[in-house]
Parts: C-alpha cells; structure tokens; sequence
C-alpha cells in the first residue's frame, strides 16, 4: 500500500475538525421521556406503592431528562435487553456511560482522528526505515520528536550525546560524504 504525504495544511485542517467541540444534542421531549419510560414498565417492579407512579417519573425525568434524545432511547433499549427488572436511576445512569455518540459531527471526528494517527504512523515508520538505513541527514535527525529520536537511539540508530542525538560516526561519515 502506498502511503501519500500529508501536507501540514491537511494535519492543521484535520488537527482542528478532531480538536472542535461536538454540537450539542437535542435533549428528550417530555413526550418523548414519558414513552421511554412506559416502555421502561414492561419491566417488572420490585414491591412498591401505587401512589408513586407519578413522583418516581418525576424523579426519573430530573435524573435522566437532561440525556440527548438519541442516548435516552439507547439507554432505555439496552436496559430492557439487559436487565430483569425495573431499572433503578443508577442503572440507567451507568448504562448510559457506555453509550457512543454516532451522528454525522462524531463520525467526521473519529475520521479525522484516525487519519491523523494514520499519518503520524506513516511518518514515523518513514523515518524508523530511514534511520536504520543510516540515510537520513542531521538536520533532519534534530526535527524528529524527542520520542522517535529516543526510540531510534534504544535501537541503536543514534546515539545521544550532550542531548542531541546523531547517527553512529561511521554511517555519519558515508551520509556527509566523508570517507569511512
């Protein structure tokens, strides 16, 4: 597989689309919250009274109402798979940990973040081959990231010395044109 620079114009683009804040979702109506909740009821209920229907909502609704309308209908989708009973609202709330956002801005993001881990990989792979080749001069060997410097000099394709790291003296000497 061929692997095509990224310019750093296309890393800058793509640094800022993985950096930027995801809008905010629509949080569940309360027609909507009282759907998912009726179908929370199908669920048997430990012993309680029958007077508490309407304030267990309640409490249910300030617990959870705030969830965007789309992590709502998951939780409460999950819930009725995984659990036996009535949900408590820590139940809920922990199912609710688990849920993934995947709207269009998540998948953009997560496309984004990838192409850059992709792009960072290439680069340095580049520049492992390179280095363990001895072909590669010292003005570029001083831009490597500190850790890819590191990493070359544990495996014996620089050496650090005063800091600064360089490739052993008799690859150096071929690479600067000076006989070995």
């Amino acid at each position: 597989m061929i692997a095509l620079a990224m310019t750093a114009e296309q890393r800058r683009d793509l640094r800022a689309i993985a950096a930027a804040p995801l809008p905010v979702l629509r949080t569940c109506s309360d027609e909507g919250f009282d759907r998912c909740m009726a179908a929370l009821s199908i669920l048997p209920r430990r012993k309680s009274g029958s007077d508490e229907g309407a304030v267990l909502l309640e409490v249910y609704r300030r617990a959870l109402g705030g969830l965007p309308s789309a992590q709502l209908v998951w939780v409460v989708d999950t819930a009725l798979v995984r659990l036996k009973w009535f949900p408590t609202i820590a139940e809920l709330l922990e199912i609710a940990g688990e849920w993934r956002r995947d709207d269009e801005h998540a998948r953009a993001q997560a496309r984004a973040e990838a192409a850059l881990r992709h792009d960072r990989q290439a680069r340095y792979d580049g520049a492992m081959t390179a280095l363990s080749r001895g072909e590669m001069d010292q003005g570029a060997i001083d831009a490597l990231p500190l850790p890819w410097a590191q990493a070359a000099a544990r495996l014996g394709w620089l050496v650090e010395s005063a800091g600064r790291f360089a490739l052993p003296r008799p690859v150096a000497g071929r690479i600067n044109g000076e006989a070995a």
